[in-house]
């Protein structure tokens, strides 16, 4: 629309990233909650993110408790919780 001279805001939406966070956060509280403390979380190597990733859409798909505190999740992160 620049072209037709119209002020143009680009931005770039990628998309919903919510669940995926709510499935990583998720997983940590699970599998590794030193990682959720301020005073551990340092200490706390979580290696490579892609597996972490996996392992949480794993559990995702065949969980559906894990699915519903996923969604869940999210909702409380985004109300600062």
């Amino acid at each position: 629309l620049s072209f037709a001279g119209h002020d143009v805001l680009r931005l770039n939406h990628v998309g919903d990233w919510g669940t995926q966070f709510g499935m990583l956060v998720e997983h940590l509280r699970d599998e590794f909650p030193e990682a959720l403390r301020t005073e551990t979380s340092q200490n706390v190597d979580l290696g490579n993110l892609v597996l972490l990733y996996k392992a949480a859409k794993q559990r995702f798909d065949a969980d559906e408790d894990f699915k519903t505190r996923s969604r869940e999740g999210v909702v409380k992160l985004q109300a600062g919780d």
